[in-house]
């Protein structure tokens, strides 16, 4: 690196005005002081970064930024918050991870969206639970599925299935199966027995 060039500009109505420029590198440092902001920008052969600082507000624009703490890093707003990526976004911990929310809690794609943990998975609500789709599959690849409830409401809009290598439906008081139309009781044996049995 040669040598730069360095000059201060002093001015009742524009501030203060300090540039450094790098003429080997193609790069002008600046830092421009007008009484209501400050303006620091680096601008270079093919990219420029700014950070301008006001009494309500600090606005940096650039190609890369990065955060490194050592420590604990806390971000808090008072207000509305928002991130937005226009590539992919990484969110990742070593260590334990909690979402929360005092108020709504939405999660939407447009496309897949994925939930997996190499451990246990545990969603809970103290309301109501909603899991919808235009097709579901709840598959359970190595023990019991279970489905458990005070009430529990099983509907097939149009047709609705059960099947296993053995199948069993047992009600500790009473148990009614019931078509209103054709209803069909098949078997390589059949058989129908209890204290009192009616027919017809």
């Amino acid at each position: 690196m040669g040598k730069l060039v360095c000059t201060v500009e002093l001015d009742k109505e524009k501030g203060v005005t300090v540039k450094v420029e790098n003429a080997d590198d193609q790069i002008t440092q600046t830092v421009v002081m007008d009484g209501t902001s400050i303006t620091i920008t680096v601008k270079g052969s093919e990219e420029t970064s700014t950070y301008v600082q006001k009494q309500d507000s600090v606005v940096i624009t650039c190609k890369d930024f990065t955060v490194d703490a050592t420590g604990t890093l806390t971000l808090k707003s008072a207000k509305a918050s928002s991130w937005n990526s226009q590539d992919v976004l990484t969110v990742e911990s070593t260590k334990d991870m909690s979402l929360t929310s005092q108020a709504k809690l939405t999660q939407k794609a447009a496309q897949d969206a994925t939930l997996k943990s190499d451990a246990k998975v545990a969603i809970e609500a103290a309301m109501n639970l909603d899991l919808k789709g235009m097709q579901t599959t709840l598959v359970a690849s190595g023990g019991e599925n279970k489905i458990e409830g005070l009430t529990l409401k099983m509907e097939g809009k149009t047709q609705a299935e059960l099947s296993s290598a053995m199948t069993k439906v047992s009600g500790q008081g009473k148990l009614g199966l019931e078509s209103s139309g054709v209803a069909e009781l098949k078997g390589a044996m059949t058989t129908v027995g209890g204290s009192l049995v009616k027919l017809g």
